[in-house]
């Protein structure tokens, strides 16, 4: 196609006349922008006028798009290229028009099993991360497991060598209180005796649950119910005494777990309260339905825990007090896993320290 310097078609071959849907007298002596959607008219004069003070060969519009539109009115995008010819009759502007629909087509497709081909890697390699976390998981498991096994298999050998001295201990003692053979003085000294066999015995029997394995039994119970039964049957324990008990349970909850595992993690959890608040202070058990889980937490007003402590309150044989085998929070962290959930803390110096149990639950019917 030819135009004037004044942007009026002169030449029009057969191709154009297809491209476009016009017929050669329909385009002769009309301006080029006829060829062009209307958004796009009035800038491609100012282009035009442009192009006709300098005009060179070169290929038009090659930082944006373009697009033209046929007779019936429909666009499509074109690729142009423009060079001037000089004549007798003045200047005038050969422009080669190409149909690339088709190019966009491919390059659309291409575009398209590129994002596919990247959300299909994404994807597979998210499938891997998780194989290989779930691979790096159970190679944790399996080490913990052997770990587990050999701690159980010496304290199964601690026991037997412990156990049995320790009962003869506590037999012959009983025997010299019951025939009378203590006298004022020593009766202390044997009483201490008798308390001081019975936590190595609670404390070799603390390090046999924590290595042994475990296969809960789980039935459907009412947390709250556990949560009564736990403290009534810690109501005539002396660490309790002076321990005010706060109990907030806004609803009942119900959940599908061992209720021997869970009367175990709530006893340790109330008696370690109690004593880090020294059997004087406020104990805080509130119960929530969280949706998927049931929440229980235990809020004391004791002193806090220390920041370099905080991390390592769970860790097997750690303690800071005197007494205690050091696996209390241990266990209470094992039996929790076992069951499914989760058990966090929180502290805070000088005002006390909340521990909160997360377990699966079971929606009431």
């Amino acid at each position: 196609m030819i135009v004037n310097t004044e942007g009026r078609i002169v030449l029009v071959n057969h191709q154009a006349e297809q491209l476009f849907g016009y017929k050669r007298e329909e385009l002769l002596g009309q301006l080029v922008e006829m060829l062009l959607p209307e958004r796009f008219r009035e800038r491609h004069l100012e282009h035009r006028v442009r192009y006709s003070t300098a005009p060179v060969t070169r290929p038009m519009g090659a930082s944006y798009e373009l697009r033209a539109q046929r007779k019936d009115g429909s666009e499509f995008p074109v690729e142009i290229s423009l060079s001037p010819l000089q004549t007798e009759d003045g200047l005038l502007i050969t422009s080669v028009v190409r149909d690339i629909t088709e190019r966009h087509k491919a390059a659309e497709a291409l575009r398209k099993a590129h994002d596919e081909l990247e959300l299909r890697v994404q994807e597979r390699t998210a499938e891997l991360l998780k194989a290989n976390t779930e691979r790096q998981h159970a190679q944790e498991q399996l080490l913990k497991a052997e770990k587990l096994a050999e701690i159980g298999a010496l304290a199964a050998g601690v026991a037997h060598e412990i156990r049995n001295p320790l009962a003869g201990i506590r037999g012959a003692i009983e025997v010299l209180r019951e025939n009378n053979l203590d006298s004022e003085a020593q009766r202390p000294i044997m009483t201490e005796i008798l308390e001081r066999v019975d936590r190595l015995n609670a404390a070799v029997q603390d390090l046999l649950e924590y290595a042994k394995p475990m296969s809960p039994h789980k039935t459907r119970l009412q947390l709250g119910d556990v949560l009564d039964g736990t403290l009534s049957t810690l109501l005539r324990d002396p660490r309790l005494r002076g321990v005010v008990i706060l109990k907030d349970y806004r609803q009942a909850v119900y959940v599908e777990t061992d209720l021997s595992i869970v009367e175990r993690v709530f006893t340790n959890i109330i008696l370690n309260a109690a004593q880090a608040m020294n059997s004087a202070g406020t104990l805080q058990i509130a119960l929530e339905d969280s949706g998927a889980e049931a929440v229980v937490s235990f809020r004391d007003t004791g002193p806090g825990i220390e920041s370099a402590v905080l991390g390592k309150i769970f860790s097997s044989f750690f303690t800071t007090r005197s007494e205690g085998s050091g696996l209390g929070l241990a266990l209470c962290k094992k039996y929790v896993e076992v069951l499914g959930g989760r058990i966090e803390v929180s502290t805070q110096l000088g005002v006390g320290t909340t521990f909160v149990i997360s377990l699966p639950k079971r929606s009431e019917p």
